[in-house]
């Protein structure tokens, strides 16, 4: 399947030729890895051969520079030699690279976070089945012909740092990994996951990927009850036990980022908690209320409703509409009404829980269908 336009199929021939001598294999099987679906760069540009060649022995932290290998099948400062079958080791690489493009890259000040011999891990359940073993030295060769970040954190045994995304990577890891917990929330999903797992489907079944994937930029969506409450989290009482639990929950995506208040309601009617848990959320929000300027007050998620014709009491036929939604403790419901019959046109919201009916209470100057909710602390003095 090799492409038909000369440009490529020179750059084919050449790492083939390059792949055949640093490998030992003959030439034919080499161009047919060169050639693979599976090797054509999923997330990006395919990586070449000489490219991989080249960063065993020009790379800062892990090329040989001319003198003895100091990467092998294990890892850094490894007797272990490498082993090619000659057959799919070209493109065994290309698609650990493929896999390690899907993270965000660490930049700037930031360091590598995550150890190599834990992706390599996350490599052999990614790629599971096309292979089911990823050496060390192959995942940490990938990051360097790729160009990531990587560190010696110890200068002592086989492991380097690449970097990459922890939470990224983490997420992932939980996803694929056997007897792993599954993330509950997706905010830290790599922005290539998707993408990649479609194409090496696709290109597993002998489909040549095409169409090239370019990385998202990234929008900072606001999240202003989140930005305020992760703030809290050095408080000794019942807000900054919250506020840590809160983020510890984010940051192990058990649960979404609550970007405004309602949104910690619905995320505390998905997660099992206590009561005392849920009296903290309200004290929150009433405290969030009181200190920001404009803040957005609570709806609460429907749960049912309908509308259905009534016959009218003389003056002619009309509809009658009733919806329901969740209290703020989730044990009750907000009922809202409409009857909408010539004659006797009304309109009514209420609280249908006894708990909920004493902590909060609707905001003022709203009509029925656009009620909103506050806590009944949000003014002290009223």
């Amino acid at each position: 399947m090799t492409p038909n336009n000369n440009a490529p199929s020179r750059a084919f021939q050449q790492d083939a030729r390059a792949w055949s001598a640093f490998t030992g294999t003959n030439y034919t099987s080499a161009l047919r890895q060169m050639s693979s679906p599976l090797a054509q760069g999923l997330l990006g540009p395919r990586v070449s051969a000489r490219r991989l060649i080249a960063a065993l022995n020009d790379h800062e932290l892990i090329g040989a520079n001319g003198g003895a290998p100091r990467l092998g099948e294990n890892g850094v400062r490894s007797d272990s030699p490498w082993s090619f079958n000659g057959k799919t080791d070209y493109i065994q690489l290309a698609l650990i690279t493929d896999m390690l493009r899907m993270f965000t890259p660490t930049s700037g000040s930031e360091v590598a976070e995550v150890g190599s011999y834990s992706l390599k891990h996350t490599a052999e359940w990614f790629l599971s089945p096309h292979f089911s073993y990823v050496s060390n030295g192959r995942l940490i060769w990938a990051a360097a012909a790729l160009g990531l970040p990587i560190t010696d954190p110890d200068g002592d045994g086989p492991n380097l740092l690449i970097g990459v995304s922890e939470r990224e990577h983490d997420y992932v890891r939980r996803m694929v990994g056997s007897g792993q917990t599954r993330p509950q929330a997706d905010h830290y999903r790599p922005a290539g996951y998707e993408h990649l797992r479609a194409a090496l489907a696709r290109a597993a079944a002998g489909e040549l990927i095409t169409e090239g994937w370019l990385r998202p930029e990234p929008v900072a969506e606001p999240a202003p009850f989140h930005d305020w409450l992760v703030q809290q989290v050095s408080r000794n009482d019942v807000v900054g036990d919250l506020a840590g639990d809160y983020a510890a929950g984010v940051r192990d995506s058990d649960h979404r980022v609550a970007r405004t208040a309602d949104e910690l309601l619905a995320i505390f009617h998905e997660v099992s908690h206590s009561p005392e848990a849920y009296d903290a959320v309200v004290t929150s929000i009433a405290e969030w209320m009181r200190t920001e300027p404009s803040p957005a007050p609570i709806r609460t998620e429907p749960v049912g409703g309908d509308t259905h014709n009534h016959g009218g009491w003389g003056a002619g036929a009309g509809t009658v509409e009733r919806y329901e939604f969740l209290c703020p403790c989730g044990d009750g419901t907000i009922v809202e009404e409409h009857d909408n019959i010539p004659g006797f046109r009304e309109h009514d919201v209420r609280i249908d829980c006894d708990k909920c009916h004493a902590e909060w209470r609707f905001v003022d100057g709203r009509g029925v269908r656009d009620w909103a909710l506050e806590p009944a602390v949000v003014h002290p003095a009223a």
